[in-house]
């Protein structure tokens, strides 16, 4: 899943990751309340295990999202890795992600096949939940 509020990046970062055969199915959303809504209502079988995440958007930000997210159940939680993708250079925001247990990688846009590689790698490296 790619949540990104800004059409281009949505755009570019979607590209790439279906260049470098990331992922068999990739869901895009524009706002973090849709993506929240769609993660609510689907069967666990249909909830991504990656999650590309910006910041900064209107209305639920990259922050309000991993907040609401943290109170999803833990079987849906357990499923999903999240990866802050965000153009944000601010020291403070890299902060309080990196202490978020349901992030795995801070990324600055765009995502590229390096950037998507240490993903998988992050990824497979994981314990089984």
């Amino acid at each position: 899943m790619l949540i990104d509020d800004n059409e281009i990046d949505l755009f570019i970062n979607q590209k790439v990751i279906e260049f470098c055969h990331f992922t068999k199915r990739l869901l895009t959303y524009s706002s973090g309340r849709e993506a929240l809504e769609y993660l609510l209502s689907a069967p666990v079988v249909d909830i991504p295990d990656i999650i590309f995440l910006d910041l900064n958007m209107p209305v639920v930000d990259g922050f309000r999202f991993l907040y609401e997210f943290s109170k999803f159940p833990d079987h849906v939680r357990n499923k999903v890795s999240i990866v802050v993708l965000t153009s944000s250079d601010n020291m403070r925001d890299k902060e309080k992600i990196e202490v978020n247990p349901d992030v795995i990688k801070f990324l600055s846009k765009p995502l590229n096949d390096q950037k998507l590689e240490q993903i998988r790698v992050l990824k497979e490296n994981q314990p089984s939940n």
